[in-house]
């Protein structure tokens, strides 16, 4: 599976089939779920700003105005405290639709990973 897509998924972005197979199915009306290929890299991007910065607390922002979307990351530490652990509290938008959530990513192997809780 491609990075990109597993970090979009724990971001609510499936679309499509991928909803029925999944336990996801309640966020088919997160703004995600109608983001562009390039709404989501702006999005990754940012997220990997946000938590490879050492400062907690400083939101990075990510916007595409000729969709009308973006949103900010917030980093903040891992709320069980595990060490390579943070918390991403992710405000997105898309057009008029708009949701937050926290998501707690460790890393593993120089790379970001999701991290249920």
């Amino acid at each position: 599976m491609n990075r990109l897509f597993i970090m979009a998924a724990a971001l609510g972005s499936l679309a499509g089939p991928a909803w029925a197979q999944s336990n996801l199915g309640w966020l088919h009306d997160a703004p995600a779920a109608s983001f562009s290929k390039a709404d989501i890299k702006l999005l990754v991007d940012a997220l990997h700003k946000a938590l490879d910065s050492p400062t907690d607390g400083t939101a990075v922002t990510w916007e595409n105005p000729a969709a009308g979307n973006g949103g900010s990351i917030t980093p903040g530490k891992d709320p069980k405290g595990r060490a390579g652990c943070r918390l991403a509290h992710i405000q997105n938008r898309h057009v008029a639709t708009q949701l937050t959530t926290d998501i707690v990513f460790c890393k593993k192997g120089g790379e970001w990973k999701y991290t249920p809780s």
